[in-house]
């Protein structure tokens, strides 16, 4: 019987990839959040608190609301587990947001707060964008902003954004929101949150 020999070293293959913790993939996000503006990696900006102030947020913005556009429906789902209420409409939501998560990557990248926001423009189809601030929970009076231009829109038309992943994960749910259109740099219409 000859003696056993090593097999010659494998060149073909490299040094294992180190991967950075940059949130989650497309792959992880799934069908559903694909619609969505969303935020869902942690700010790189240094917080500058004169910015984040209401009077700051106003005076610098021009206003003419026009009537005929409106925000007749807001639609928020918070997915960060089950509903124990027992509620099958908002279990559907949830099931819906979820669809195909099989890892808990895939779970985590999901889990966040939701919003449909349904508008409508009466007049003559224009663009326009779509502006959601928002404040969460454990980042106070920071105020983060997402934009959606929207193009030749006439009727009603819908907008979603959400907060997932590690942001809702690091910073919390949304606790005080405001929506605005926008033409060219004139708010033509808005609706808030109570708080706002």
């Amino acid at each position: 019987m000859p003696a056993p020999k090593a097999e010659p070293a494998n060149n073909a293959y490299g040094p294992p990839v180190q991967r950075e913790l940059s949130g989650p993939s497309e792959m992880d996000v799934g069908p559903v959040q694909r619609h969505f503006v969303r935020a869902s990696t942690l700010d790189t900006v240094p917080v500058n608190d004169d910015l984040y102030n209401n009077k700051a947020l106003k005076a610098t913005e021009k206003t003419a609301l026009d009537k005929r556009i409106s925000v007749p429906l807001i639609h928020d789902v918070q997915n960060d587990g089950t509903i124990s209420n027992g509620n099958q409409s908002m279990q559907y939501e949830l099931t819906y947001l979820n669809w195909g998560a099989i890892t808990d990557t895939q779970r985590d990248a999901r889990r966040g707060h939701y919003f449909t926001i349904t508008w409508k423009n009466k007049g003559p189809a224009d663009d326009f964008i779509a502006r959601f601030q928002y404040r969460e929970t454990k980042s106070q009076e920071v105020v983060r902003t997402l934009t959606q231009p929207m193009t030749h829109v006439h009727g009603a038309t819908r907008s979603y954004f959400a907060v997932t992943g590690l942001a809702y994960l690091t910073y919390g749910p949304i606790v005080s929101w405001r929506f605005t259109i926008l033409k060219g740099d004139t708010v033509v219409a808005e609706a808030k949150s109570f708080i706002w």
